[in-house]
């Protein structure tokens, strides 16, 4: 595909880290942005000197003002912005019962609000430039119900209503929209599950990036909508995840 700027949210671990390596070793010019800013300037060192063209602004995109710092940072250091990967995100696994107070609220804003700050600030430069790509990166749990995950499958369901939403709302401005269903991935969300779970069955992170790829690569007359991503092997060997 032609050389893009692209700015990737969450791309200080799991997808987002992993996706933001991939188009930079493709020698695309990436903006990395996540809360852990000693891990994205850690990581923007690396790459800078292996001639990477890589920047970290660090940013809670669930506050407004500081996803529009990150977008204006982005556009002041590059001029543009060509398409943006959205993988920040939280998994919390707990019945609706005994969840944390504030827990709903936590994973709603960090897995939703937050492309709507992003998206109230990217869009505007995209229709004016006329073309950009939105991929965000939802999970399987936007069309299958999981017990003990009421507030991650709210988030994800909601994503793809807004996702549906957007695209229509500006496909004729040139700007794609696709949504990235990955399944149970390899990634730290899995650190504190206590079920069966058989880790050399997970999708690897890196193999979500090839697919975020893969889907920037399409010729301008092709948008797609949404991509699948699942295990070849069930990961929890037939137990479910409780």
């Amino acid at each position: 595909m032609d050389k893009k700027i692209v700015l990737v949210t969450g791309a200080s671990s799991g997808i987002g880290e992993a996706t933001a390596r991939a188009l930079a070793s493709a020698h695309h010019t990436v903006v990395m942005t996540g809360r852990d800013r000693a891990k994205l300037e850690s990581m923007e060192r690396a790459m800078a000197s292996g001639g990477q063209r890589v920047v970290a602004i660090p940013g809670d995109l669930v506050h407004e003002e500081q996803a529009r710092t990150v977008v204006a940072e982005a556009l002041k250091t590059f001029g543009a912005i060509h398409a943006l990967v959205h993988s920040a995100g939280i998994f919390r696994m707990n019945r609706l019962e005994s969840a944390p107070a504030g827990e709903f609220r936590q994973v709603m804003d960090t897995n939703l609000t937050s492309m709507q700050h992003l998206m109230q600030v990217v869009m505007p430069h995209f229709t004016r430039q006329g073309h950009g790509h939105v991929v965000a990166i939802s999970s399987i749990a936007a069309r299958v119900g999981f017990p003990a995950e009421t507030a991650y499958c709210a988030s994800k369901w909601g994503l793809m209503g807004f996702l549906a939403a957007l695209r229509e709302e500006v496909r004729e401005q040139g700007v794609r929209v696709t949504a990235v269903l990955p399944g149970p991935t390899l990634t730290p969300a899995w650190g504190s599950f206590k079920g069966p779970l058989l880790k050399e069955r997970l999708v690897l992170p890196e193999t979500v990036a090839a697919a975020v790829l893969f889907v920037l690569g399409q010729p301008p007359e092709a948008n797609i909508d949404e991509l699948v991503v699942t295990p070849s092997r069930d990961p929890f060997g037939g137990h479910g995840k409780e």
